[in-house]
């Protein structure tokens, strides 16, 4: 388990990147490993996803590619002329069904907390909305919510690449608000049915695994905040279901505490404890708090001087004063609401932190130059 590391030590905490570290720490299989950048490299291996070709079976694509590319097993490399085979293979296939052949390309890198590199092909243009989503396997007392959940997808054009990003994300979630923690979920199939207008029908299977009571957190290096106030942030008591949104919740919380008494390059590493036979689970919680830091100066650029010194009138956090690193998007807002900037401006805007780490300090730096 990797600590939760910010992107910068004063950025406010980004929501989706905590949830990330929470599902990898509550889900993991045992054993599991993530891939890193170097062994993708070494391997020169990628995925190949065809991202909405269901007029096909997998095994029709990978044939038609091997007419090109005798070698073909669904991966391809970084680098050289394997791209542009796969392509043309594609639109004969396409042109042979009768249907627009223009194919589009991308190379996702990867990111998140999982590397996973991948060739994103799709066919342009094609319009196949998803008719519904078929749930394998799933423990009938959610599965009106599974339904509810997966509304979003529904007459949308499918997409295999957005489908699974939802399924891996908030699929799984509605799974962990259960208290299977561990669960996880995958597209079997998304084919043409014909009953359904010969829209696509998603079918997906999920092991729910097994569902978890709550045990109870344990913190360690927690010196600014009481384990007692750390607990109460998670709200939930010893037999209740492990209620995995509501743990990332109240982590999430604490460390938002943390950000707001200055202990800006504090982490929170949480390492889950599970028990199959009582059916439990508790938390390790380590926590590295760092020093705590104070407001330095706040520094205002690329307006006129009077709109300097009323953005600087309107900045309450005052040097000296105990550094708070989640005020500077309420302050921000409060500037949109009061009309004082625009809401186009808010996403070209790029605050500057800079810590002096001998006097403890911040300084805050807003640029409006674009």
């Amino acid at each position: 388990m990797s600590n939760y590391i910010p992107k910068s030590p004063l950025t406010p905490l980004l929501a989706a990147s905590f949830v990330f570290l929470i599902l990898f720490a509550l889900f993991a299989r045992d054993g599991a490993a993530s891939t890193g950048p170097a062994k993708i490299a070494q391997q020169q291996a990628i995925p190949c996803v065809f991202d909405n070709f269901v007029w096909f079976k997998d095994q029709e694509i990978i044939n038609e590619i091997r007419n090109d590319l005798p070698s073909f097993d669904g991966t391809a490399p970084e680098t050289g002329d394997s791209i542009n085979k796969i392509l043309g293979a594609l639109e004969r296939m396409l042109k042979k069904k009768g249907l627009p052949k223009e194919v589009e390309y991308v190379f996702f890198s990867g990111g998140g907390y999982q590397y996973r590199p991948e060739h994103i092909f799709a066919a342009r243009d094609a319009k196949i909305p998803v008719c519904k989503v078929v749930f394998q396997n799933s423990p009938p007392q959610i599965e009106k919510e599974l339904a509810q959940a997966t509304q979003s997808l529904v007459n949308k054009d499918y997409s295999k690449v957005i489908t699974r990003s939802f399924v891996e994300g908030a699929v799984v979630q509605v799974y962990r608000k259960y208290g299977y923690l561990r669960a996880a979920a995958r597209i079997v199939s998304a084919e043409l049915d014909q009953s359904c207008r010969n829209s696509v029908v998603v079918k997906v299977a999920a092991e729910p695994g097994i569902a978890y009571a709550w045990e109870r957190a344990v913190w360690s290096g927690n010196q600014a905040l009481s384990s007692q106030s750390l607990d109460a942030a998670i709200e939930l008591k010893p037999g209740d279901l492990a209620d995995g949104p509501k743990i990332d919740a109240g982590l999430q919380a604490a460390v938002i505490v943390y950000r707001k008494l200055g202990y800006v390059e504090s982490q929170i590493a949480p390492k889950p404890v599970f028990d199959d036979i009582k059916r439990r689970i508790a938390l390790n919680v380590a926590i590295t708090e760092g020093p705590q830091f104070r407001m330095g100066n706040f520094i205002v650029k690329g307006i006129p001087d009077d709109g300097v010194q009323l953005l600087k009138g309107r900045w309450a956090l005052k040097s000296g004063a105990i550094y708070d690193a989640t005020y500077i998007d309420d302050f921000i807002k409060k500037l949109v609401d009061d009309k004082l900037i625009l809401p186009d401006l808010v996403r070209l805007l790029k605050p500057e932190f800079k810590l002096d780490r001998q006097k403890l300090t911040v300084d805050v730096i807003i640029d409006f130059k674009v």
